[in-house]
């Protein structure tokens, strides 16, 4: 129990490191009129996955950019030995992890609940430990794998969440870009996060 306990307050920690920037982007669904009818929920639900499409295609064109010299710099939030090229296989598991919830939820219902993704997989290992082990999974692996395990995790995330009722994807009041909660953290509040670490990471360097 006491494990267990404090498992959900570093999940919870780990969430608010991740949203603390983010706060003022929360937006809420709200219906939209045209020639005097809503946008139904289908239109909010494609307007919901097109963000998301558009800001991660803006970070891969970005990160695709960088020379190997910058691929290669350290990240000092991520942890250490951490560099830019290490983060494109990290957002890929947190987006992936969001994929596979989609996807239970669409062939069993339900949803995760207050304890958050993990549990609803049956996940019960720590943040930190998923994180080191996927960075040690792919520190030594080529960029084109990286960049293939980015493409793949990104394109299941999309195709579960285009597999979902409106219901079941977005969330006006409470939510985060009208999103569900657990699904907007690691389709888009993450990667801005981590935009902005890798942003400072290549400031730090060339001002040192």
């Amino acid at each position: 129990m006491g494990g267990q306990s404090g498992d959900r307050a570093q999940g919870r920690n780990h969430e608010a490191r991740v949203l603390r920037r983010h706060l003022p982007a929360r937006v809420l669904v709200a219906r939209r009129h045209t020639r005097g009818q809503s946008v139904s929920s289908e239109d909010e639900k494609t307007t919901a996955i097109g963000l998301l499409e558009r800001e991660w295609h803006q970070l891969d064109t970005w990160l695709r950019s960088l020379s190997e010299a910058q691929l290669d710099r350290p990240v000092f939030s991520a942890g250490p030995g951490w560099r830019v090229r290490d983060m494109p296989t990290h957002m890929a598991w947190w987006q992936e992890l969001a994929g596979r919830v989609a996807e239970k939820i669409a062939a069993e219902g339900g949803a995760p609940d207050e304890r958050g993704s993990r549990p609803f997989l049956g996940i019960d290992t720590p943040f930190d430990e998923l994180n080191a082990t996927t960075h040690e999974t792919w520190r030594e692996r080529p960029m084109k794998d990286r960049w293939d395990r980015w493409l793949v995790a990104h394109s299941r995330m999309i195709d579960a969440f285009r597999a979902l009722s409106p219901d079941q994807l977005l969330q006006g009041e409470g939510g985060l870009e009208g999103l569900k909660r657990y699904f907007a953290v690691p389709a888009l509040i993450h990667l801005r996060s981590h935009r902005q670490n890798i942003e400072a990471a290549l400031k730090e360097t060339t001002t040192t």
